[in-house]
């Protein structure tokens, strides 16, 4: 749809009669719409903000409307392809390395602030050799962070997936032992027996922490993405067992993620005699983000309307985040956030609710699920 008609067909929508007004409220979302939200991937060809935000509205009572637009002004979290991009360039120099420089003073008593030693110090480039890199979705972006390094990360090192079979397995342990012969730098042992010492879990984004680690009441075990890779990668003859790190890196996760992480996560590897997990976050996103009824009451007033929700999207996965209801999001996130390549169902509903249901978002999301 041209500019022009789709806004034309939003002042249509909120009853901007009045020119003024249009030239008030179109250009700013026009902009916001040409520099970040045009960019929304789960738009179909030929589709746009302006006129999506449009129909988005259409759905909710004219009295509504109001409030609604100002979830889009106000609240509302963007992060664009091009934002995530620099977060997975900032991985490697800013966290990655910092960790091996980290290891190399702790081991060898030497100052943390004595960079150019530490650097030259023969076990700064074995722990480089020895990090194995795994993805968690397939939002990991593990290509380009390999990119990032500037070669620092060989292919040999990182796998899109975390759950390896057998065969990439061996692959990879050969080339490592290969790359620690090459090196030519000191071993406690053969490089035939040497193992991966540094364990890089990574992921884009995390809303509540559950998928990652959570303790089932009833069955009375962990369940999640962490405790699997402890079990099938430390079990197995992959990583050192006399020595290994195992860190989860997130370019984005929100606090609520975060705490929950790190307390779950304790009390598994504790229960378990583990080493515990090392959590490092890029971005993260403070409470004070989430929508809540003290701060936002009349948007909140109308996001619990029945009449904009869809209770379809009340399913078994919901359920996993302790809430029979996907109304402020998975685990009750309540947030008003939006990725580039998808809407994570922490937001609220009614931002993600898919094209094909009553009441649809306006940034409909895709699931990763397909209920039967």
């Amino acid at each position: 749809m041209k500019d022009v008609n789709a806004q034309d067909l939003l002042a249509a929508v909120m009853g901007w009669s009045d020119p003024e007004v249009v030239r008030q409220q179109v250009p700013i979302l026009q902009l916001l719409a040409d520099y970040k939200y045009d960019q929304y991937q789960r738009y179909g060809p030929g589709k746009r903000f302006i006129e999506s935000l449009a129909l988005w509205l259409n759905q909710f009572d004219s009295l509504d409307r109001v409030e609604a637009l100002a979830l889009v002004q106000r609240r509302l979290i963007f992060i664009s392809e091009q934002e995530m991009s620099h977060l997975v360039q900032l991985a490697y120099p800013d966290v990655i390395v910092q960790e091996r420089l980290r290891l190399v003073a702790q081991e060898n008593g030497i100052a943390p602030y004595r960079i150019g030693e530490l650097l030259t110090h023969p076990r700064f480039e074995q722990l480089r050799i020895k990090s194995l890199y795994l993805g968690l979705s397939d939002g990991a972006h593990t290509n380009d962070l390999r990119r990032a390094s500037n070669g620092a990360i060989g292919n040999e090192q990182i796998w899109q997936a975390y759950e390896l079979g057998e065969a990439k397995a061996d692959d990879m342990l050969e080339e490592l032992q290969k790359s620690l012969e090459t090196a030519a730098i000191p071993l406690a042992r053969p490089a035939r027996e040497e193992r991966f010492s540094l364990v890089w879990l990574v992921d884009d984004f995390s809303g509540s922490g559950n998928t990652y680690i959570r303790f089932d009441g009833k069955e009375r075990r962990f369940k999640g993405k962490i405790r699997k890779i402890y079990e099938r990668v430390l079990a197995g003859d992959l990583v050192d067992p006399d020595y290994y790190e195992v860190y989860l890196l997130l370019y984005v996760a929100t606090r609520q993620a975060i705490d929950h992480i790190e307390y779950w996560s304790e009390r598994f590897t504790a229960e378990q005699g583990l080493k515990p997990l090392r959590l490092h976050v890029l971005c993260p996103i403070e409470k004070n983000a989430a929508l809540v009824s003290g701060s936002e009451p009349a948007l909140m007033g109308i996001l619990n309307k029945e009449a904009y929700y869809d209770s379809r999207a009340s399913d078994r996965h919901i359920a996993i985040g302790g809430t029979q209801s996907a109304r402020f999001g998975f685990a009750g996130c309540s947030l008003p956030l939006v990725l580039s390549h998808n809407t994570p169902n922490n937001s609220v509903y009614a931002l993600w609710g898919p094209e094909d249901y009553s009441f649809f978002g306006l940034f409909p999301r895709v699931s990763r699920h397909r209920e039967t």
